[in-house]
């Protein structure tokens, strides 16, 4: 057992690739599945303040430290199927997922109905009309090509805009005050993960205004969204919420796209434990 009290675990995806997750709590299973530049560890506190409701699983999407690499073959396809493949390792059917592991959380539930009895997203990375931003892409790229990593960062941060505050600095600032970071554990980790984030980031401008699928969504789901947060995420949100037959929309005044990862997990998991609720460990539908 780890120190802070979860233990390690892995399951087999369609394609082979070991995915690796984090088990902590006791009581119905519930399914955590982070989004981009991150990894479990920046869920570890949303499952702490949830594991005195439900046995946790908080996953590391592949490309992470605890589960193999993105492969050859990456999409959208290999998300759901290493997600489906930890419901089915543990034996869970309540799921939640954050910006592009929402997204992934609503095209598993699409995709594989049976699967999921609940659904909780914040956020999902969902474009509506190409509302996500997608201009940073090419300098993005072009700045991973020349080794440039923090300078892809910082593309990143100032074209999606999440991060309000820190974006309105002006670029050559962000990147001086960034530059320390790179020196650190965290900034060693977020080096890691710059890689992953354009075939993310792909998926997502390539299942653009696809959210009229989600019509076939069959699980109760929860919709949540900041009311900080930029127009786009509002707008995937609503248009998720409203795609789907049995969801609902809730607006958390005063947080932001991160409120899951930063300041804002008890307020989440309240949300969380209200939604999933005492009927949790029925099966699906």
């Amino acid at each position: 057992m780890n120190k802070d009290g979860y233990t390690l675990h892995h399951a087999v995806s369609a394609d082979g690739t070991r995915i690796g997750y984090r088990r902590l709590g006791r009581g119905p299973g519930l399914v955590l599945v982070h989004g981009a530049f991150v990894s479990g560890h920046e869920f570890e506190k949303l499952a702490a303040v949830l594991a005195d409701a439900f046995t946790v699983y908080n996953l590391d999407r592949r490309g992470r430290r605890y589960s193999g690499p993105q492969g050859d073959r990456y999409g959208m396809d290999r998300e759901c199927e290493d997600v489906l493949a930890v419901l089915r390792a543990t034996g869970s059917s309540l799921l939640f997922g954050h910006s592009y592991g929402g997204l992934i959380a609503l095209e598993l539930a699409r995709t594989n109905p049976g699967a999921v009895a609940r659904l909780a997203v914040y956020e999902p990375a969902v474009s509506v009309r190409g509302s996500f931003p997608s201009g940073w892409m090419p300098g993005y790229k072009r700045a991973m090509a020349e080794g440039r990593e923090l300078r892809a960062f910082v593309r990143f941060l100032k074209g999606v805009g999440t991060s309000q505050p820190i974006c309105r600095l002006p670029a050559w600032l962000l990147e001086l005050l960034l530059l320390p970071t790179l020196y650190f554990w965290e900034g060693r980790k977020l080096r890691d993960k710059l890689p992953t984030l354009i075939r993310e980031m792909e998926e997502t401008f390539r299942l653009d205004s696809t959210c009229g699928g989600y019509a076939a969504i069959r699980a109760e789901t929860l919709v949540m969204a900041g009311g900080r947060s930029p127009d786009f995420m509002l707008t995937g949100a609503r248009a998720a919420a409203a795609a789907i037959p049995d969801a609902r929309l809730h607006v958390l005044g005063g947080r932001g796209h991160n409120a899951p990862e930063l300041l804002g997990q008890r307020a989440i998991a309240r949300r969380l434990k209200t939604f999933f609720g005492a009927e949790a460990a029925e099966p699906p539908r």
